[in-house]
């Protein structure tokens, strides 16, 4: 599979068609940003994978060996964050990667088809003959044009590192025309290379992760090490800090309404992150948009869905309900009341007007 010089013009000059973005030579991308912003999951995908195979096919040849080591691990974890913070913790490489380490097959093939299957990755049911037709080079792994972008998608479906369908079309369209290994180059970029690309690029992924800095931030050091019970005392804290009411131990409505919005996003995306979309403001806020929350009634029916109606709350992410942290602020551990000061009401709002969900 090394000499492919027709495969090479075509995937370099595929490449080529979307100019190198600036941009990621930076923290982030601002394009990839604004794309999961607007829950273009498609369109984030397909940018996402211009970064990485930037760095694994420097040179455009996808047959070559993936340059995984050339990925920086600061970009890398970049990108994931902006995929889970986007995703309220549905996609990201963290979560592929996680998904990746709980399949326990010793047989190296046996493990990747497990990750596809867990990632929605392959194909649940053969190809009928009529299909056959149309996707012979893709029988067992699903097309580009075949994912699921939408958040109803399997945990981790997202973001996707095959091969473009641009690119596999290209090759087949060549068949009959002159290109005699044209099947063969198809076949592998859409199927095989799955079984070497992918343990190698997870691999990097586990590197790239525990490399990570340690942080500064005292609510993001709690929920690395899982203790969500600190976590929810410095968050309420940090939002009677934001609103100068250490001393009032509450926020009113008026409060709530002058949160600076870059501090409130910081500390949903660490929730979000920390816990894989289960606890965060942006999470209650949903909850609370999708009961259609208007009033004090609807407050009720919010905390017995967030697990708020009970006597003490619940610490144990595995247990908690989804939405159950941070809980409304106090300087101990927190009120599990959802409509003092129009609580629920006014953070929702005021994540709105924000932009964060």
């Amino acid at each position: 599979m090394k000499n492919h010089r027709l495969l090479t013009t075509i995937t370099g000059t595929l490449l080529a068609l979307t100019p190198i973005n600036p941009a990621i030579s930076n923290n982030s991308s601002p394009q990839l940003n604004q794309l999961l912003n607007q829950q273009n999951w498609k369109a984030a995908d397909i940018e996402t994978r211009r970064i990485i195979q930037q760095w694994t096919y420097p040179n455009g040849d996808l047959y070559s060996e993936p340059q995984f080591n050339n990925i920086p691990c600061e970009k890398l974890r970049n990108l994931d964050s902006l995929w889970m913070q986007a995703s309220k913790g549905q996609f990201g490489f963290s979560i592929q990667q996680q998904l990746w380490q709980k399949q326990q097959y010793t047989n190296p093939r046996q493990k990747v088809e497990a990750l596809g299957k867990a990632a929605g990755w392959m194909r649940t049911k053969p190809l009928t003959e009529a299909e056959f037709q149309d996707k012979w080079y893709a029988s067992t792994w699903l097309m580009e044009t075949e994912l699921n972008y939408t958040t109803k998608a399997p945990k981790g479906h997202l973001p996707w590192n095959g091969i473009s369908a641009e690119t596999i079309n290209s090759l087949t369209s060549q068949i009959g025309s002159g290109c005699g290994s044209c099947s063969i180059d198809a076949m592998y970029l859409q199927e095989e290379r799955n079984y070497k690309y992918l343990p190698g690029f997870y691999e990097r992924v586990k590197t790239c992760l525990a490399a990570s800095p340690s942080p500064s931030n005292p609510i993001e050091k709690a929920l690395i090490s899982k203790n969500w019970r600190e976590a929810n005392r410095l968050t309420s804290n940090k939002l009677l800090e934001l609103a100068g009411q250490q001393q009032q131990r509450y926020l009113t409505a008026t409060d709530i309404k002058k949160l600076p919005c870059t501090e409130l996003q910081t500390i949903d995306q660490l929730w979000v992150k920390h816990s894989n979309g289960q606890f965060g403001l942006s999470v209650q806020a949903k909850i609370w948009q999708n009961i259609k929350g208007k009033n004090y009634q609807d407050s009720l029916r919010f905390q017995e869905i967030v697990g708020w109606n009970k006597t003490q709350p619940n610490f144990d992410i595995k247990t908690a309900p989804k939405g159950h942290l941070p809980l409304r602020p106090a300087l101990s551990e927190g009120i599990m009341d959802a409509w003092g000061g129009w609580w629920i009401q006014e953070m929702s709002n005021r994540l709105k007007t924000c932009r964060i969900f």
